[in-house]
């Protein structure tokens, strides 16, 4: 499957940092202040949330059904990237601003990551031509983007074999995080700033009264004056106890993630091609993503009813995570020699157009919702960006694109 959607936009929507009054958010006399809040859900993007509320001074509850990071957040390839055009430009503009926000976001809770760029190449001339037509989409929004041969990529990339005399598109400024490091400490700096979470706690209802708003869960009701859903592949579930349906979300698809232990040096960019991709990590660790997908058969089928995060057995872990590290290691030889640390089954979230899906409900006004593709990348920029307009009272107008009134 590609990765890139290259759609020509028609116009290009600005990101000025205008806001309207809340009142617009949420109708005429329904505007209420937010002291007490709950976020449901502790990846990446409730746990940025979480953060950036309790950081506020917002009393702020992180409800998850297992833990921090647990779900598609710890198992995820963390390529945090503007170097791909999708329609409309505004979802390029706003990963964009949320790698800006990485920075700053690294600065307050010493987050490491490895600032190294990104390569990316296929090997058909067909889909070279696509990301060089890409790479021209991007580079007119001003991106740090570039094709080059493969002399350049030798120099960017000592220890990589393209597997051919192919050109990639190099950007410059993306990045690689370690995603469970990041979601724990976007958690820890939540509870820092006074911020409690409960997990296990399997939500069963969510209620919203005149004053106040209330969750049920297996642990008990806690109330508040507003919660923000950020439940991932969970995010039907709640969608449907609120009235919004329970189709919010394309059904989950998995993508099997394997983390060596810590290794040399051996790449300086996070690298994306036809059969594989792979990255390290600051502290060394290499993340190799699985390109083909779960074979379609019966038994596999059967195997990820209940999307499991890990698998069945020892054995059939190992096997997957041989058989990954051959593919990689064809491109990065002294990945042959790599030492498992551990294999994972990421699920992740697609809304129903493949954007993200973010603010007040319409009619439901106590509940805010943040569900999206990409949750990574864009954690950073909608934890800023939710806090506001939950606390402040605003809508923030990079958000236009991706609320949750164009789904009804």
């Amino acid at each position: 499957m590609k990765r890139r959607t290259f759609i020509q936009a028609t116009a290009a929507a600005g990101l000025a940092a205008t806001t309207a009054p809340y009142r617009m958010a949420l109708g005429e006399g329904t505007s209420f202040s937010v002291d007490k809040a709950i976020v449901i859900g502790a990846g990446i993007v409730g746990a940025s949330i979480a953060y950036k509320l309790s950081k506020r001074g917002c009393e702020v509850l992180v409800l998850d059904k297992i833990g921090p990071a647990a779900q598609a957040s710890g198992n995820s390839f963390a390529w945090i990237n503007a170097s791909y055009f999708d329609m409309p430009d505004s979802y390029f503009q706003l990963r964009t601003q949320s790698l800006n926000e990485y920075h700053r976001l690294a600065d307050d809770l010493e987050i490491p990551i490895h600032w190294g760029g990104s390569l990316e190449w296929y090997h058909s001339t067909e889909q070279e031509q696509e990301v060089s037509a890409g790479i021209q989409l991007i580079q007119v929004q001003g991106a740090p983007a570039w094709m080059v041969d493969a002399a350049q990529v030798a120099e960017i990339e000592p220890g990589l074999d393209l597997m051919g005399n192919w050109k990639a598109a190099f950007c410059s400024r993306d990045g690689a995080v370690d995603p469970a490091g990041t979601t724990r400490a976007l958690i820890d700096g939540h509870a820092w700033h006074g911020g409690s979470i409960i997990a296990p706690a399997n939500v069963s209802s969510v209620d919203e009264g005149p004053d106040s708003i209330t969750v049920t869960t297996d642990v008990g009701e806690f109330n508040a004056d507003l919660v923000v859903v950020a439940a991932g592949v969970g995010a039907n579930d709640i969608a449907g106890m609120i009235g919004l349906g329970t189709d919010l979300i394309r059904p989950a698809t998995p993508g099997i993630i394997v983390t060596t232990c810590p290794m040399d040096r051996l790449l300086n960019t996070v690298c994306y091609t036809t059969d594989s991709h792979f990255q390290q990590l600051s502290d060394g660790r290499v993340l190799i993503g699985e390109k083909a997908g779960a074979p379609q058969t019966e038994q596999h089928n059967l195997l990820l009813t209940g999307l499991p995060n890990a698998y069945p057995t020892a054995e059939l872990a190992a096997d997957h995570a041989e058989r990954i590290i051959d593919t990689a290691s064809r491109y990065v030889n002294s990945l042959a020699n790599a030492e498992v640390e551990s294999v994972g089954v990421g699920w992740r979230p697609l809304p129903l157009d493949g954007l993200p899906t973010v603010g007040h409900v319409p009619d439901t006004p106590r509940v805010y919702l943040a569900s999206m593709h990409s949750g990574v990348t864009l954690a950073p920029i909608i934890g800023h960006f939710a806090a506001m307009e939950i606390l402040d009272g605003v809508r923030v107008s990079p958000l236009d694109d991706f609320r949750v009134e164009r789904f009804l």
